[in-house]
């Protein structure tokens, strides 16, 4: 066998590794690109969805709390605290109501 023959020889073979290497190479490269797409879809299946209607939360102009005397920051907490829990069993309410669902004890506040 003349020496030239080897050369080709080892050629054919480093031209085929490089083939079966490219071809490896674009299948696992398919297939990143199909997990990509299916992660894109259960992200956009799962994302979190805002309401329709966010309920605004007004801000009045007022002076920082650090300058309220300690009686009236007092006064205002416990009425917003109020107004949020009566806001919180109106919309436990509604939601009941629309639902079907039966209303609790603590939502009838004139027993």
């Amino acid at each position: 066998m003349p020496w030239w023959s080897w050369i080709l020889i080892w050629l054919a073979l480093a031209a085929g590794a490089a083939g079966f290497y490219a071809l490896i190479g674009y299948r696992l490269f398919q297939r990143f690109l199909s997990v990509l797409r299916d992660v894109e879809t259960a992200t956009a299946k799962f994302s979190l969805r805002t309401p329709d209607t966010v309920p605004s939360m007004v801000v009045e102009d007022e002076k920082p709390g650090i300058f309220t005397e300690p009686a009236a920051a007092r006064k205002s907490y416990e009425a917003g605290k109020t107004a949020r829990r009566q806001a919180r069993r109106q919309r436990r309410v509604e939601r009941r109501t629309a639902k079907g669902q039966p209303r609790a004890w603590r939502d009838f506040p004139e027993l």
